[in-house]
C-alpha cells in the first residue's frame, strides 16, 4: 500500500453517490439518443427506409442529435470511471 492520497473519491461519501449517479444518467442519455444519431434527414427512419428499399444504406450520415449523444457518452463514463477508480483496494483486490 501506497501513502500517496487517492484521486477519486471514497465510497459511500456524496461525491462518490453523485458521480454515480451522474455518470449513470449521462450514458444512459447518450446512449438512448443513439437512435436519432444515424439516418438521414427528411423523416423517420424506418418509414423512408420502407419506401426507398435497401439501396438507401449509401445515404446514412450522422445527425445532429450525436453532437449531443456521443459527448455524454463519454461523460458519463469517466464519470462512472472515477467513482470507481479504487474499488479495487476495497475488495483487496478480487
Amino acid at each position: 500500500m501506497s501513502d500517496t492520497p487517492d484521486a477519486s473519491p471514497a465510497p459511500g461519501s456524496p461525491l462518490h453517490v453523485a458521480l454515480l449517479i451522474a455518470g449513470g444518467l449521462s450514458l444512459g442519455t447518450g446512449i438512448l439518443f443513439l437512435i436519432d444519431s444515424f439516418g438521414w434527414a427528411g423523416g423517420e427512419f424506418n418509414k423512408d427506409f420502407a419506401q426507398i428499399g435497401f439501396s438507401g444504406l449509401d445515404d446514412i450520415s450522422l445527425l445532429p442529435a450525436s453532437q449531443i449523444s456521443f459527448p455524454l457518452i463519454v461523460i458519463g463514463a469517466i464519470c462512472l470511471i472515477v467513482a470507481n477508480a479504487t474499488a479495487w483496494k476495497q475488495t483487496d483486490g478480487y
